[in-house]
């Protein structure tokens, strides 16, 4: 059961819903985000590319702006090292392309998943090398390359960082200290001397950010502005990055454009996948359409199709390549639904606080997904392990309160490589240490039970007086929705649900018709996840009898809910809907506001 929290800020709502002219309820809802003063909302609600930051305020920037501009006029051949998700992908696209606006000199690559992993190594080093690369610029990775910059050092090869990861470090009676690579420039905002305002960009972002001070640089028109922002929109989204300040600006400005992209590639994929027919291309099409696309190359097969469908200006090749991507996505969801099932089995009696799941049948490239879905279905750290050509590999992702990477570094001597985020990892590990990875990090845990719960925060409790089309609207101007600006939750209790219907292809889905029993006022419900904790409480409250005569819509009941407020539209009539997404039976156990 799903702990409810009521969100507690303490400004003074009535008095910021008058100066911005907004609803209460969307004042209270800015004031959870932290925004309370009107130039902060209105930045929020209306951000503008005016109010980015200075690029040049990331360390290290002109010196790779510098490096950059030296070897574009000294001939010198240079390469785009990225990575083969979604953002490496687009990072990679904005950087080639901006680059090639002033040289041919300039190639991409990216390393393929299975046969070299992540990151830049020393193997792709001396092959650019011998090809005549002398500048190298990695994109969404090398942080951590130490050993391969000291190769490029010894070679003379130019080493330009452009990455968002944590870089290493060692614990010192004074604390950590970053321990960098020998490269010519290190922009990265995790660095520890970069006080760079914002410390969550993705390698898009930053990459959005480095061409266009290149542009600036060499005097020329930013005549890609408005791609390369819908470039690093899509980056921004699929990292899930926190969409607040920058990242806020780069997501919104982008989505706005997207359908206007001159793009061929992009246009393609959106007509391969369906997007062409959707009013607006939302968060959620970037997050659940568009980015697996891109990520599907990178896993199954080479992530230089993605990044060749977004480079060409072929509208038939464009053609083949999306639907290419749309092809190995379709394989990659089933591929993933079955490996699903499979180590959520495995894990369904495991009582450790610390989920590790090594199961030799799901594919490398899926382990992240399903380590996710693991982590969703449990509410705990996962981690889960495959084999691979030469040793275990495995992703890890992680709850609130757990910072997987500070626990992987604790018992970094277990692993033959590894590195990510709070929240997501990646590693190699010989199999024989896979039982004890799992014995040390749950002997290392410190989560509690509470930890260990979800926790839905309630943005506002309402009377359903106050949900009509207006507030509906006026909720959208938050968009996009996303890590730590998460699609508003509202709470009501004692909400009278005088007929409940079950619909769907699999009758899973709970329509409930709501009523105000003192102002008569109706709206409707629907609950797309939980129809059976739905019919289990049901049953422990009322018997199976009552139960049945609930679900055929005989016998009305009493809910506690939290809901999302949503727009409904069906045959051209627009009707406002709430997207239930927790509920408590009156009669059942509480555990809320």
């Amino acid at each position: 059961m799903k702990n409810w929290r009521l969100r507690n800020n303490k400004a003074n709502i009535e008095k910021m819903a008058d100066a911005l002219r907004i609803s209460p309820v969307m004042a209270q809802v800015l004031a959870n985000r932290g925004i309370g003063t009107f130039e902060a909302a209105k930045k929020f609600i209306a951000p503008s590319l005016e109010d980015m930051y200075d690029g040049y305020l990331f360390e290290d920037m002109k010196k790779g702006i510098d490096l950059l501009n030296e070897a574009i006029d000294a001939g010198t051949k240079i390469s785009v090292y990225g990575d083969y998700d979604a953002d490496g992908a687009m990072s990679s696209v904005i950087l080639y392309k901006s680059i090639k606006c002033f040289t041919d000199n300039v190639m991409y690559y990216v390393p393929h998943r299975q046969k070299e992993g992540y990151g830049i190594n020393c193997d792709s080093i001396n092959e650019l090398y011998s090809e005549g690369v002398r500048l190298i610029i990695c994109c969404d990775n090398g942080i951590t390359a130490l050993k391969e910059a000291e190769l490029m050092k010894q070679l003379g090869v130019k080493f330009v960082i452009l990455d968002h990861h944590e870089p290493s470090f060692v614990e010192t009676e004074n604390g950590r200290n970053d321990v960098l690579p020998c490269a010519d420039a290190v922009i990265d905002h995790k660095k520890k001397t970069c006080t760079y305002p914002v410390k969550n960009l993705c390698a898009g972002g930053m990459s959005y950010k480095f061409s266009q001070l290149l542009f600036e640089s060499r005097n020329a028109e930013f005549s890609y502005r408005d791609e390369f922002l819908v470039f690093a929109a899509i980056a921004t989204i699929c990292d899930i990055v926190d969409l607040l300040d920058e990242n806020r600006t780069i997501a919104k400005l982008g989505l706005d454009s997207i359908k206007y992209s001159p793009n061929t590639g992009l246009q393609a994929l959106i007509e391969a996948t369906g997007l062409d027919k959707a009013d607006k291309i939302t968060e959620y099409h970037i997050g659940f359409v568009i980015g697996p696309c891109i990520n599907a190359t990178g896993r199954l097969k080479s992530a230089k199709s993605a990044i060749e469908l977004f480079l060409t200006e072929d509208t038939q090749k464009a053609k083949e390549l999306s639907l290419e991507l749309t092809a190995l996505n379709d394989s990659r969801k089933e591929m993933t639904q079955k490996a699903v099932k499979e180590c959520i089995e495995m894990a369904q009696n495991d009582e450790s606080s610390v989920l590790v799941v090594y199961n030799e049948n799901v594919h490398e490239s899926i382990a992240g997904i399903v380590a996710g879905r693991i982590k969703e279905k449990f509410y705990k750290p996962a981690i889960v392990i495959t084999s691979g050509d030469e040793m275990a590999k495995g992703s890890a992702r992680s709850i609130d309160g757990y910072n997987i990477f500070e626990e992987m570094f604790k018992v970094k001597d277990i692993f033959h490589k590894f590195g990510g985020h709070p929240m997501a990892a990646g590693l190699s590990i010989a199999k024989e240490n896979i039982e004890e990875l799992k014995r040390r990090l749950n002997e290392n845990c410190q989560l509690t039970k509470e930890e260990l719960t979800p926790v839905i925060r309630i943005d506002k409790a309402l009377n359903i007086n106050e949900i009509n089309m207006g507030l509906a609207k006026e909720l959208l101007l938050l968009a996009p929705f996303g890590k730590e600006n998460t699609m508003p939750l509202f709470g009501t209790k004692s909400m009278f649900a005088e007929k409940i219907t079950l619909i769907g292809k699999d009758k899973n889905i709970i329509k409930m018709s709501l009523r105000d029993k003192e102002t008569g006022l109706r709206l409707d419900g629907i609950d797309f996840n939980n129809y059976t904790q739905f019919v289990n409480e049901l049953n422990n409250i009322f018997g199976e009898e009552e139960t049945g005569q609930v679900l055929q819509g005989l016998l009305p009941v009493y809910l506690d809910l939290v809901y999302s407020v949503s727009i409904n539209e069906f045959l051209g009539r627009k009707t406002v809907q709430l997207i239930i997404k927790d509920f408590r039976l009156m009669g059942g156990n509480s555990n809320g506001y």
